[in-house]
């Protein structure tokens, strides 16, 4: 079974380093660094937890401008009017030629047509 500890140290690891330490920091040094890890490490958390607030606040000024300008440029309908029932669309006739703009007869029917007589 393997647990993961702090950046996969073991206890047998864990112990070699803090003798280590006791060591080249003598027992009056060991409180002193553990204080300077600690601080350092809070000054870390509290910068990163900074920079996730500046991140937040800037995204939320992003989001508030875009809202912003899709309620300007939002079309909304005049009052008075009446709104548009969807259903069936009514049917457009078709418009029928004028017997003006139309010639008498299609070329190919007048041919046919001279060719009948001649015969």
């Amino acid at each position: 079974m393997h647990v993961l500890l702090f950046l996969d140290v073991s206890g047998g690891e864990l112990l070699v380093i803090l003798l280590f330490v006791l060591l080249f920091f003598g027992s009056k040094g060991v409180p002193e660094v553990a204080r300077t890890m600690g601080r350092a490490m809070r000054q870390f958390r509290d910068a990163s937890a900074e920079l996730q607030r500046e991140i937040e606040k800037g995204a939320n000024e992003v989001k508030k401008g875009f809202d912003e300008q899709r309620n300007t440029f939002r079309i909304e309908p005049p009052e008075q009017a009446v709104p548009r029932q969807d259903g069936p669309r009514p049917a457009v006739p078709a418009k029928e030629p004028d017997a003006a703009a139309a010639p008498a007869a299609p070329a190919g029917k007048a041919a046919e047509t001279g060719e009948a007589a001649a015969k």
